[in-house]
């Protein structure tokens, strides 16, 4: 049995904050529409302006507001302030970061401190606070699943399921949570699904085996993964060359087996079915992961408050 899958290491992603910020496009209009959800349409003065109850209590000057930590969570978007603030025009504020994302928070630990202009803290420090509370609830989820999972050796993959215009953040936040990156899309792995394996005609071992064959060799080197539901097929697979397997909607036992049979020569991933309160039992027949979209869509947002303190 060899030691390890020759490309284990290629599943072990991470995307981080520098490359989040490389990819504007993503996310801009995103951003965007906060300032249109919160402000209204912008105008020809400087869109924080439109927060009427500032204008209309005639606030203005300086001071500063804290993030307090309310309750026990993993903290993710401490450098979501460098995107927001932009976008609002608040260029007289600052956020300085006292903790960094990742960071296990307890209740009454200082986040950070917002520090400038009053009317433009008030008007960014809702949506500041939305996407924060919202990335924490995700990696402290996701937290939760490496907690169980590291106990038997076995890591984490997130998945697509995502909410629409959040994925980059959201797969940020699973990161912050010990979690790795599966594929970002369908741009950057090759996943291939039983609609694929229908569409190419594939009903049988030694139909599977020679497309496999054939995609891997036009796969350019990169990553190719089968989704498998039936054991009998990974030896298949396997003599196919394809670099893993997500074995979909399998017993504990069944992934047992299918790790004996595969020896470490193919990572071996598996979902479906799978949660927190069968998550050990799964962990127990020692896939290389367990990918899981749950972190995300199961996340409920995080206590923090903004305390005004000068």
């Amino acid at each position: 049995m060899t030691t390890s899958p020759a490309r284990i290491d290629e599943f072990r992603q991470k995307i981080s904050w520098c490359e989040i910020k490389q990819s504007a496009g993503l996310y801009h209009s995103l951003l965007q529409t906060c300032v249109e959800e919160d402000l209204g349409n912008t105008s020809d003065h400087p869109v924080w302006r439109n927060d009427l109850t500032t204008s209309v209590c005639g606030l203005h000057g300086n001071g500063s507001a804290q993030l307090v930590a309310r309750e026990p969570f993993v903290l993710c978007g401490v450098k979501l302030a460098d995107l927001l603030l932009p976008v609002f025009s608040c260029d007289e504020v600052e956020f300085l970061p006292l903790l960094s994302d990742g960071h296990f928070c307890q209740a009454g630990d200082l986040i950070g401190t917002l520090k400038g202009a009053v009317p433009q803290i008030l008007a960014i420090e809702r949506t500041l606070l939305n996407f924060i509370q919202r990335l924490c609830g995700v990696a402290t989820e996701a937290a939760s699943f490496v907690s169980i999972l590291e106990q038997e050796g076995v890591e984490l993959l997130d998945t697509r399921k995502t909410t629409p215009g959040l994925r980059i953040f959201e797969k940020f936040a699973t990161t912050c949570g010990g979690s790795f990156n599966h594929r970002m899309g369908l741009f950057d792995r090759v996943l291939i699904k039983d609609n694929h394996l229908a569409a190419a005609k594939v009903k049988d071992k030694n139909s599977l085996r020679s497309f496999l064959t054939d995609v891997t060799h036009r796969s350019s080197g990169r990553l190719v993964e089968l989704e498998l539901d039936e054991l009998s097929y990974l030896e298949a697979a396997i003599e196919g060359k394809v670099d893993a397997v997500l074995l979909d909607n399998f017993s504990p036992t069944e992934i047992t087996r299918a790790v004996e049979i595969n020896q470490n020569r193919i990572v071996i991933e598996a979902s479906g079915g799978i949660n927190k309160s069968n998550l050990s039992v799964y962990a127990k027949a020692k896939p290389h992961f367990i990918s899981t979209g749950a972190p995300v869509h199961s996340a409920q947002w995080v206590d923090i408050g903004l305390d005004w303190i000068d």
